[in-house]
């Protein structure tokens, strides 16, 4: 990361969510930042669900050890995530690997309607980001990040 200051990290949201990064990557950002600063945030929807689960994730775990954050993007943070209708096509090429993986059918009726296709899952796991971020802002959220560091060690 290019910018941090002791236990300070300013990111944006492509440095944390646009690379193939996951839980194990974001526990070791707990081990070394207390408080982390997301730019740019742009609209999670289906057509970029990759990032957006790698923000739910970033997110999930940042509150699990009573990160800091501090964010901006382009709408606030519980506009963020639109349900924007997305073609068979689309839903089919963005799931190539998993759906041949499964050994199924595309061309039958109603194979991609399941939640892991259909962004269900990422509309149920992006209600409880939102909810994340509006606790994360209240200052008995903040206070919490020393008592956790004192009773981690």
């Amino acid at each position: 990361f290019d910018k941090s200051c002791g236990g300070v990290l300013y990111s944006t949201f492509e440095e944390l969510c646009a690379r193939p990064l996951w839980t194990n990557d974001y526990l070791k950002l707990t081990q070394v930042f207390h408080t982390i600063l997301i730019k740019d945030i742009p609209l999670l929807s289906q057509k970029n669900k990759s990032e957006a689960r790698r923000f739910i994730c970033l997110i999930d775990t940042l509150y699990d050890h009573k990160i800091r954050v501090v964010a901006s993007g382009v709408a606030p943070y519980w506009e963020l995530f639109q349900n924007s209708a997305v073609s068979d096509e689309e839903r089919l090429q963005e799931n190539r690997l998993l759906i041949d993986d499964l050994g199924i059918k595309a061309s039958e009726k109603g194979s991609l309607d399941s939640g892991v296709f259909s962004g269900e899952e990422e509309l149920f796991a992006f209600d409880r980001t939102v909810s994340r971020l509006t606790e994360m802002q209240t200052k008995d959220y903040w206070k919490k990040w020393k008592t956790y560091v004192e009773n981690r060690a």
